[in-house]
């Protein structure tokens, strides 16, 4: 009896380990998974840590732009004068080259109709880009001079003559040179319609 029961006990055994086998592909396939993704979510963490550290900062860029001033302070200290004045002429110049905007009121201008019996006319804001405070101050000064000046090349335009963009883009650049001609202190360095319409 106790041979029979030693022969019959292997027997329940044997269907459990093809069953723990099945459990075993479970557990690795959701190993290989988890394994995969967490390789996964690594990867994006380090390549969005990768694009953080590369942009810029507002602290990368600030020493740059302080150096030469600290250098030229440094070189003035010590009885450098001409390397002082050098540094303020190139601190300037990356200053100026965004310049100034002065706005002009709105202008209302007819245009040129000849034989027409019905006037046009052109309804434009202006702005007007001055390369320093100086400048700025001029134009300002000599309003009524800029202003007639618009008003009398608009007068000489037909609305034919601004319907295409190069037409507009000729007229800015004929305003630039006319209000050059009396500026002192800067010539004007750019001219934009913020506003543009042509009725009737």
């Amino acid at each position: 009896m106790a041979a029979e029961e030693k022969a019959s006990a292997p027997a329940p055994a044997s269907p459990a380990p093809s069953g723990g086998g099945g459990g075993n592909k479970v557990v690795l396939l959701l190993t290989l998974v988890n394994v995969v993704v967490t390789a996964a979510i690594g990867g994006l963490v380090f390549v969005s840590f990768k694009k953080e550290k590369n942009q810029s900062t507002i602290s990368d860029i600030a020493p740059d732009e302080h150096a030469p001033k600290e250098e030229a302070a440094a070189e003035g200290g010590h009885g450098g004068g001409g390397g002082h004045g050098g540094a303020k002429e190139g601190a300037k110049k990356k200053t100026g080259d965004f310049g100034k905007i002065v706005t002009l009121d709105q202008f209302t201008v007819n245009l040129s109709t000849p034989g027409s019996a019905t006037p046009k006319y052109a309804r434009v804001n202006i702005s007007i880009e001055v390369p320093n405070e100086d400048s700025e101050i001029e134009v300002n000064q000599k309003m009524p001079q800029v202003r007639n000046v618009v008003i009398d090349l608009f007068n000489s335009k037909r609305p034919s003559d601004l319907a295409s963009a190069e037409g507009r883009d000729y007229l800015k650049e004929e305003i630039r040179n006319a209000v050059n001609e009396f500026m002192v202190k800067g010539k004007i360095k750019g001219v934009f319609f913020t506003n543009f319409a042509v009725a009737g």
